[in-house]
């Protein structure tokens, strides 16, 4: 990427850095998981009851642990993500409770055929190359919520040969995906060397880490796997309504995360996650597709950085209930910041309503906005070609270059071409049906849910992988089943 956009001066990040220090050396993180916290003990934490008070020596050596760069791999070959540097990938969102039908614009909750035309939708997308998957849904209409997981994974996996996050909401269900993944790698050898997972690990703010969530981001870092420990810090009602102290915040829960997976699995491959924003005071709402969110973001990509940890934010946010020029403003301008600083993963691309529902035509249009956002970081190329002196001597006054080979040459590079945003001339666009936005979109989804082909798992894979979803079925309703009889006799 040429350039970035920044928001923090060099000092201005080291005083972050030393207050995050502060933070977590007097004020300490609430963590109760036991192997974390026998973990931070032995490392020479002060451990008072749930209370955890991380030295800075401590935070330091695990920082330094923490790869800079490390490789994502889809399961076709031509799928891969590297984080380092100032590489942008986009991770459009999949797992909403509601969904804006297709059919009606209503909003309704997400089922498993919702996941598989979601994640066949992103499979064709250029842009997008993570997937947040309906692995990640603790509820998907129409299946038991102890087994969502599985069948969420399963469907996404099916339908798309992309990069699939999964879930790590506890130790059994990180396990589960994680042996799902296997299946897909061909082996724990092959998943270590070329992992096909990751996950996000969420931070409770302030400074607390839940139980599942840690022991999932523990699952994680035992077998090697990418790990995104992510703040979610709500200005004024989580963290301090100034964007600094809720930097320092962020940095210090996160940093809390960075330690843990270093204890665990030393160089297990972790991104600095942010989903920070400002709690809007007259409802109570988070504003994601605010400015100070993207603000945020920015100033978070250079404190990762900073760090030589790679990041994730969010991006492509709104407030709007629909799909209307609110949604528009809100989506381009935090989409623009993040990707122009160069952070590494940035997803909610396709949500609508404090990140609430999903929508497929909002996937689409989003990922037009995508990439804009991306043609922008490659900036401008100055050389003797592009300068094209010669041809505009060539060409002369009054001409034009539309019969030129180097307009052919370099058209593709140089300018972004929308495939539905409309640039008829009115008269053709009245000729063509006089459609806005939303109803381009949605024609193009139906066209492209009915005729895309995602890669097929192979038959021996498709078969391991409905083994182990039968497996936790029997697990975790089995135990409902039980529940129920023992609650029946009584």
């Amino acid at each position: 990427m040429k350039g970035c956009i920044k928001v923090l001066s060099d000092n201005e990040i080291y005083q972050i850095h030393l207050a995050s220090l502060r933070i977590l050396r007097e004020i300490g993180l609430k963590i109760r998981e036991p192997q974390a916290v026998s973990l931070l003990k032995k490392a020479g934490c002060l451990i008072d009851g749930d209370r955890v008070r991380i030295p800075s020596r401590l935070v330091e050596e695990s920082v330094a642990q923490a790869p800079s760069t490390f490789t994502i791999y889809g399961r076709n070959p031509e799928f891969k993500a590297v984080m380092e540097g100032t590489r942008v990938y986009i991770e459009p969102m999949i797992g909403r409770l509601n969904i804006l039908d297709l059919e009606t614009g209503q909003r309704r909750r997400t089922t498993l055929e919702d996941v598989a035309n979601l994640i066949k939708l992103t499979d064709a997308l250029e842009y997008y190359s993570t997937l947040h998957s309906g692995a990640i849904m603790p509820h998907i209409e129409g299946i038991p919520d102890p087994v969502a997981h599985v069948h969420g994974y399963l469907t996404s996996l099916r339908n798309s040969s992309k990069i699939i996050k999964a879930c790590c909401r506890g130790k059994k269900v990180a396990q589960d995906c994680i042996r799902m993944a296997t299946v897909v790698a061909g082996g724990e050898a092959n998943l270590a060397k070329k992992p096909n997972v990751f996950t996000t690990a969420n931070i409770i703010s302030p400074l607390e880490y839940s139980n599942d969530m840690t022991e999932g981001l523990i699952e994680y870092a035992k077998h090697g796997l990418p790990v995104d420990i992510a703040s979610e810090p709500q200005m004024g009602a989580t963290s301090p309504v100034t964007i600094a102290g809720t930097l320092a915040q962020q940095t210090a829960e996160i940093l809390g995360g960075v330690v843990i997976a270093q204890l665990v699995n030393p160089g297990t491959p972790v991104l600095m996650g942010t989903v920070g924003a400002a709690m809007d005071m007259r409802n109570g709402s988070i504003a994601l597709g605010g400015i100070e969110a993207g603000i945020i973001n920015v100033a978070h990509a250079q404190i990762a950085q900073f760090y030589g940890i790679p990041s994730r934010g969010s991006g492509c946010n709104t407030e709007s209930k629909c799909l209307d020029m609110q949604a528009g403003l809100e989506k381009a301008s935090s989409l623009f910041m993040p990707v122009l600083a160069g952070i590494n993963m940035l997803f909610y691309p396709g949500t609508l309503d404090h990140a609430k529902t999903i929508s497929l035509e909002s996937l689409l249009i989003d990922n037009e906005i995508c990439g804009m956002a991306l043609r922008a970081t490659k900036g401008v190329k100055v050389d003797d070609d592009t300068l094209a002196v010669d041809l505009i001597g060539k060409v002369g006054p009054g001409q034009h270059y539309l019969g030129q080979k180097h307009t052919m040459t370099h058209l593709i590079d140089e300018q972004y071409i929308p495939k539905i945003a409309n640039r008829q001339s009115y008269e053709d666009w009245q000729r063509d049906g006089s459609k806005d936005l939303w109803q381009s979109a949605k024609e193009e989804v139906k066209r492209i849910i009915s005729t895309h082909k995602p890669l097929t798992l192979p038959e021996g894979c498709e078969n391991e992988l409905l083994q182990i979803v039968r497996h936790v079925e029997k697990r975790e309703l089995g135990k409902i089943l039980d529940q129920t009889n023992k609650e029946a006799k009584l």
